[in-house]
Parts: C-alpha cells; sequence; structure tokens
C-alpha cells in the first residue's frame, strides 16, 4: 500500500490508451480495504485494450451501513499479446492529488503515467 506520506496521490479511476503494437489485457490491483470481520478484502479489474483504443476504469465504491470506500488503484500491470509483462505502482508518477480521470499510456516497452485525461484532451 502507498505510504502515508502519499495520502493525496491516490487515483480512483482512469483511462488506458494502448499505443503498443498489439492488443493488451491491463489487471488493476486495488488497495486492501478491512472488512468488518477484520480481514483485508483486496479486489482486482481486467480490462481488454485494442491497439490502438483507450478506455476506462470506472471508480469502484464498497458501500458500509455508516459510510462508503472509494477503492484507491494501486497497481497496474498490462499483458502484451506476446505474453510479456509491465506493471507499475502507486504512487504514480505526476499525481499530486485525489483523482478519477488519470491517463496511462501503454507502449511496447513501458506504461507511462500522463496526467489527468480530461487536461490531455484539451491539447
Amino acid at each position: 500500500m502507498a505510504s502515508d506520506r502519499n495520502y493525496n496521490r491516490k487515483v480512483y479511476a482512469c483511462a488506458i490508451q494502448n499505443d503498443s503494437d498489439g492488443d493488451i489485457k491491463v489487471n488493476f490491483t486495488y488497495v486492501g480495504v478491512p472488512t468488518r470481520q477484520g480481514d483485508i478484502k483486496q479486489t482486482h479489474a481486467e480490462l481488454d485494450v485494442e491497439k490502438g483504443k483507450r478506455k476506462y476504469v470506472l471508480q469502484k465504491i464498497q458501500t458500509r451501513p455508516t459510510h462508503n470506500i472509494i477503492e484507491v488503484i494501486e497497481q497496474v500491470e498490462v499483458v502484451r499479446a506476446n505474453g510479456s509483462k509491465m506493471e507499475v505502482k502507486a504512487p504514480f508518477e505526476g499525481v499530486k492529488t485525489p483523482v478519477n480521470d488519470w491517463l496511462f499510456t501503454v507502449t511496447n516497452t513501458e506504461i507511462k503515467s500522463v496526467g489527468v485525461w480530461s487536461e490531455e484532451k484539451k491539447k
């Protein structure tokens, strides 16, 4: 889990732009959230992104009797069509405040933490 000093550097939802030479599978791991029984529940999400396309992962919320918990993306792992894997872990480069619209781009060699995709669209 990201350390306390990175408390505000959270990504709740993001876009993945596939700029690689082939289709990719993206696996998201979220920060573990304690259950009422005291166990840690860590959730995951998967996304298939075709070459040249952009897809979005929406915010995940756990509803509790007295409050809601917004889940935080802890790791982004990409599996390319050839089986090779890449990953980036929180805190993600460039994130300074909690965001719901962060952009990651995937090339043949890396996952880039780009910035707020709504700002990127304006360029």
